[in-house]
């Protein structure tokens, strides 16, 4: 059951990180590692409330649990980022998400049941503090009432240890949608990857997280890629990753 659950956690991840352009010209769609202690989330029952989830006549279930609250269900109208389609849609069932938590969420899926219908979301690279609004995986509309509903942390995984931008090792840029990596070093890396998620302003949208690779960078060498998914209008770097 542990093994399958990994599995199944990968595969889910390596829907959600996107691979952008590469130094090498080649598109990649690994996901990020799975810590192998990872499982699923137990369900405590629907008997834990926030203050929140009260407020809106709805249960957390075992979201607190895990460090997430629901601060809000909604309509979405505007370009669904959830696939990487960026197809335009509306009235799609969204829910904003906060981790207060002190680690940042490496990867979550929760479900929200609203009378018969269940709504699945989910959620990659989420910091403490931070806010993201997901939007419903297979397009759900918005439901006329949201009374009564409940939320379940169904998978999760957080960062073992804090992901960041490697500063010390990796000079990072960025210029409308060109994202410039330098290895700043001393040594010759192979891959890189810098990720990155849609923002607006301190809200992130979407459980998608998005990246660019580099495949294999000199000392001292630089490279620009032309990231698909990147603005720096709308867009944050999140943390990059480097092999030697």
């Amino acid at each position: 059951m542990k093994k399958t659950a990994i599995i199944l956690l990968a595969l889910a991840l390596a829907a959600l990180m996107l691979a952008g352009c590469t130094g090498g010209g080649d598109d990649l769609s690994d996901a990020v590692e799975i810590p192998p202690e990872t499982t699923p989330a137990a369900s405590s029952g629907g008997d834990m409330q926030n203050d929140n989830a009260a407020q809106n006549g709805g249960s957390s279930g075992n979201t607190a649990e895990y460090g997430l609250e629901i601060k809000g269900i909604s309509k979405y109208a505007g370009l669904f980022v959830e696939d990487g389609t960026d197809e335009t849609v509306s009235d799609v069932c969204a829910v904003t998400v906060r981790n207060n938590a002190e680690k940042t969420v490496q990867y979550a899926h929760l479900t929200v049941t609203i009378g018969e219908t269940a709504y699945e979301f989910d959620v990659t690279t989420l910091p403490p503090d931070a806010e993201v609004q997901l939007l419903e995986l297979t397009r759900r509309p918005m439901p006329e009432s949201t009374d009564g509903y409940t939320a379940l942390v169904t998978m999760y995984a957080a960062f073992d240890a804090e992901p960041g931008m490697n500063a010390d090792a990796l000079e990072i840029t960025t210029q409308d949608t060109a994202i410039t990596v330098k290895n700043i070093s001393g040594k010759d890396m192979g891959q890189v990857y810098v990720y990155y998620k849609v923002a607006y302003g301190e809200l992130y949208l979407g459980g998608i997280t998005y990246r660019v690779s580099v495949n294999g960078l000199a000392a001292g060498q630089s490279t620009t890629c032309y990231a698909g998914h990147y603005s720096t209008e709308y867009s944050k770097l999140m943390f990059a990753t480097y092999e030697h």
